[in-house]
C-alpha cells in the first residue's frame, strides 16, 4: 500500500526544501499553490492556500496539531539533526525509550509542524 500526507503550508518554498534537504525528497510535481513530493512509496504534498497564508509561519512547536508523522531513518541521530537545525527546524532531546526496536526522537519543521524520528539501531 502506498501511503501519504498533506501539510498545509504559509511558505511553500520554504517547507518543500525543508523536507528534501533533510529528509530526500524528491518534487514530483509542483506549482506556485502546491508540491507532490516522494520518497520510496511515501507522497507528502505541501500545500499553501488562502486560509494556510494567514498562518504565521512560526519556528516554535505547533503542540495543538492533533497529528504527527514519523519518519524511519537509519543515518545516525546526530547526522540528521544537524540536517534539520540547518534547515530551520529543531529536535527535541531523545527519549529515553525504544519503540519498535528504535530510539524515538521528536522534531518539528521550520513551520513548527512536529514529527517523530524513528532512528535505527545499525544508524
Amino acid at each position: 500500500m502506498r501511503t501519504g500526507l498533506v501539510i498545509y503550508s504559509s511558505s511553500i518554498q520554504r517547507l518543500v526544501e525543508f523536507y528534501c534537504r533533510v529528509f530526500g525528497f524528491d518534487i514530483l510535481e509542483s506549482d506556485e499553490s502546491y508540491a507532490l513530493l516522494i520518497n520510496g512509496n511515501f507522497e507528502l504534498v505541501v500545500l499553501e492556500t488562502e486560509i494556510s497564508r494567514k498562518w504565521p509561519s512560526t519556528e516554535k512547536a505547533r503542540e495543538n496539531t492533533p497529528i504527527k508523522p514519523i519518519f524511519f531513518i537509519d543515518v545516525s541521530l546526530d547526522l540528521i539533526s544537524g540536517k534539520i537545525k540547518e534547515n530551520g527546524g529543531s529536535v527535541y532531546q531523545p527519549k529515553s525509550w525504544e519503540f519498535g526496536g528504535r530510539q524515538v526522537c521528536d522534531g518539528c519543521d521550520c513551520e513548527g509542524n512536529i514529527f517523530q524520528l524513528r532512528v535505527g539501531k545499525n544508524a
